[in-house]
């Protein structure tokens, strides 16, 4: 049986409690936590290797490869531990996962100032989905593996690219995809007129803030989502997956969008 960790003060209890707290733990560490089964077996299937496995005392263990360090937490331990309020009885350790090299038709994910991990997890979800190929993240936005964008994600933060904007990042979309809309409640242009069958980049900032100045310079054109009257937004993340399986929809079909504007 694996050992049981039955206090609050042993040392892989207070090191789990600094990965979720603490954005520079897990940067220092290379690691993050993710908890819940569903959320567990979706980092598995996306080809991720737990290094540590906390187990509820009285918990069935879900299905890992034998050589996964396992260790039995008291069930008032791991519910002080966990981050939701009603604890599913399993946390996993797993590594940070090193940026992949982008495939395919270049669809870009330009994430600038927003906040709420929420928002930023269920957006990155969106983006798994509509075939995104790689995510950047603007230094002002919440940490993407903050616990709570995690559960958000349910696995996508292992299925995509995750780089930061930097200047070099900056220059590489400028040089290698013309089409850089950032999304803009107070534009013109549907988003849906622009022909997305291309090299592209969506550009999504927070719902109050909007993009930074460097995120909005690298815009090349904004473009809306058309609301019925009285509605003046669309949460971030909800915005952002609009506009992204917009792009994924074109993609498929070799017809160019009504509007057929270029940037």
């Amino acid at each position: 049986m694996p050992d049981l960790i039955a206090s609050p003060t042993n040392p892989t209890a207070v090191r789990i409690r600094a990965l979720l707290a603490r954005r520079d733990r897990r940067a220092e560490e290379r690691a993050f936590v993710v908890e819940g089964r569903r959320a567990v077996a979706d980092a598995l299937a996306a080809g991720a290797r737990p290094e540590l496995l906390l187990l509820r005392e009285g918990e069935p263990a879900p299905d890992l490869p034998d050589s996964v360090p396992t260790r039995l937490v008291a069930p008032k331990v791991f519910d002080a531990l966990s981050d939701v309020a009603t604890p599913q009885g399993v946390l996993a350790v797993f590594p940070l996962p090193d940026p992949l090299a982008p495939g395919g038709l270049p669809l870009v994910l330009v994430v600038d100032r927003l906040r709420d991990p929420g928002n930023l997890g269920t957006l990155l979800r969106a983006a798994a989905g509509a075939g995104v190929t790689a995510v950047y993240l603007g230094p002002e936005t919440v940490d993407p593996f903050n616990p709570k964008a995690v559960r958000a994600g349910m696995g996508a933060h292992l299925r995509l690219p995750l780089r930061r904007l930097d200047d070099a990042a900056l220059a590489g979309l400028r040089a290698g995809v013309p089409l850089r809309a950032a999304t803009d409640a107070r534009a013109l242009l549907p988003y849906d007129a622009l022909d997305w069958r291309g090299p592209a980049a969506v550009i999504v900032g927070s719902e109050a803030a909007g993009v930074g100045p460097e995120a909005a310079a690298l815009a090349t054109v904004r473009c809306a989502i058309p609301l019925a009257a009285g509605v003046e937004s669309l949460n971030a993340a909800v915005a952002g997956a609009v506009v992204l399986f917009e792009a994924a929809r074109q993609r498929r079909s070799p017809v160019a969008p009504a509007g057929d504007y270029s940037a």
